[in-house]
């Protein structure tokens, strides 16, 4: 069992909760709002040495809410609830003998959420700039028999810089980022960066291109490991391409399906991950 419990704590793509732009806050009163749906099956994934290997079949499926809210027009606020998370792990059969090797598991529940602020610091003209600082919270699940968790157990804090760069007239846009993620309880700290462009077409479709990685200080405990659905493992590395199309036919309303990947990874599951959501803004 502590080989699924390595595999399961071992990890996937951090999520990316929302389709809307790093680099502009929301105007006073006004807000984004989105109901997301992600799903990842993996049968591989990128050991601590960077060697993709084979694992048991691991599905992780998570439903949750990302809000943003104008507290002024320089300061928003914003909060990611995965609100419900289901991870199981395949039965293990010998293909000659029948002989079950593993029966198999499963584990629902409330993942750990993140909140947070961000302050625009250059707010007028095509070019915009600011500062974000969110607290991921130890809500989830951190104790299952085979590692199957929904949550790390750890506070931590992550602060950015976004600058964010409109075409207009083009209907297009440019975004990047720059971030530290202070870890405690004996995780590794982390550099995280991405840059994401958009362009839309007509007035109610958009297309979204995104990169984003994670770099490791390499400075956690050995003896961590790290929590469910790798949102939380220990000394992770990954770049991960991704791609999203927003459908809007109506002012304030739509959906959004993306995909996203890993060019390479360290402790990272070998696998896409897919989503679908449904938002509004107003």
């Amino acid at each position: 069992m502590r080989l699924f419990a390595w595999i399961i704590l071992a990890g996937c793509i951090l999520a990316a909760p929302s389709a809307h732009a790093d680099g502009w806050t929301q105007r006073k009163q006004s807000g984004f709002y989105k109901v997301n749906f992600r799903f990842v099956s993996a049968g591989s994934f990128y050991e601590r040495s960077g060697t993709q290997i084979d694992i048991p079949t691991l599905r992780d499926y998570t439903v949750s809410f990302y809000g943003e809210y104008g507290l002024t027009d320089r300061l928003t606020a914003f909060a990611y609830v995965p609100f419900f998370e289901r991870i199981t792990l395949n039965e293990q059969v010998g293909t000659e003998t029948g002989f079950v090797f593993f029966e198999g598991d499963a584990v629902s529940g409330v993942a750990d959420p993140d909140i947070g602020l961000r302050y625009g610091l250059v707010t007028q003209g095509p070019l915009v700039l600011s500062a974000s600082l969110r607290f991921g919270l130890p809500i989830g699940r951190d104790e299952q028999p085979n590692g199957l968790l929904t949550g790390d157990g750890e506070f931590n804090q992550h602060l950015a810089l976004e600058a964010g760069y409109s075409l207009y007239p083009v209907p297009a846009y440019a975004v990047a980022s720059l971030g530290f993620n202070n870890r405690t309880g004996g995780f590794s700290d982390e550099v995280i960066y991405g840059i994401e462009a958009g362009y839309t077409v007509g007035v109610w479709l958009t297309l979204i291109g995104r990169l984003r990685g994670v770099e490791s200080l390499k400075n956690g405990e050995d003896g961590t490991l790290g929590g469910g659905s790798g949102l939380y493992a220990n000394n992770q590395r990954f770049l991960s391409p991704g791609v999203e199309v927003l459908v809007t036919p109506q002012t304030g309303y739509g959906v959004s399906l993306g995909v996203d990947g890993a060019f390479f990874g360290e402790n990272v599951l070998a696998a896409p991950a897919f989503s679908l959501g449904v938002f509004m803004s107003r």
